[in-house]
């Protein structure tokens, strides 16, 4: 799997508070057979310009840098952000420097507000305009949403969607299940923080998946990130 949400870079966001956290959040990815990482420390416009944020999470890459020898292995890795929705984000000079490594993939994390028309416009015209391929994060965090709204993201083929894998896990598995098989989910992501309450935990929910579909809905989400991650490093 590729875990293509984490907050696993070292004292940047509300992530892991160290390089030994960090270390151990990879060690446990790895160990569950994750082969790619995207490391996406939150984005905030109102308190980082994106220039201040890129030269912020490229000095916690590294520190990390400076002690991944120490484990036995490292998945593949690059760098973006979790940028939250801002008003002006369609227009915004500079936002693609948020992007996922070296591709034009971002993430984006839509407001947990009440949602307006034209939020929804704004992220169309980002994805139609900027030519970006907009990643919603946590897509079942915003279901309670209007449900118009809400729709018109899902529906929408030009925007993925990326849910954690603790939607499979807990009870909302059923809801899970039934996006999953409507093709309403792209890609999967831990959305890890710590080495407690929001630990690595892809295997749990791919192993879960597994056993309810095909093999092939496996490999659609694996491809789907995989694809991310070869265009993040230029291939």
């Amino acid at each position: 799997m590729i875990d293509v949400h984490c907050h696993m870079l070292p004292g940047i966001d509300d992530g892991s508070k160290n390089v030994d956290m960090s270390l151990e959040m990879i060690r446990m990815s790895a160990d569950q057979g994750v082969a790619g990482i995207c490391f996406t420390p939150h984005f905030y416009a109102d308190m980082n310009s994106p220039e201040e944020f890129v030269a912020r999470r490229d000095n916690a890459l590294k520190l990390l840098e400076s002690r991944l020898g120490e484990l036995p292995v490292v998945p593949d890795y690059t760098v973006g952000a979790e940028v939250h929705y801002f008003r002006g984000i369609s227009r915004s000079s500079s936002i693609e420097r948020l992007c996922i490594g070296k591709s034009n993939y971002i993430l984006v994390e839509m407001p947990f507000r009440t949602w307006q028309p034209y939020i929804i416009e704004e992220i169309e015209e980002l994805s139609e305009v900027s030519g970006m391929n907009i990643i919603i994060a946590h897509i079942e965090r915003y279901l309670y949403q209007d449900k118009k709204l809400v729709r018109r993201i899902i529906d929408n083929s030009n925007l993925l969607k990326q849910c954690n894998a603790e939607f499979f896990i807990e009870r909302t598995a059923g809801k899970a299940f039934k996006m999953l098989k409507r093709g309403e989910i792209d890609l999967l992501g831990s959305d890890s923080h710590n080495l407690s309450s929001r630990h690595p935990n892809l295997i749990e929910a791919s192993d879960i998946i597994e056993k309810k579909f095909r093999n092939d809905v496996l490999s659609r989400i694996w491809n789907n990130g995989r694809m991310i991650l070869d265009s993040a490093k230029g291939w």
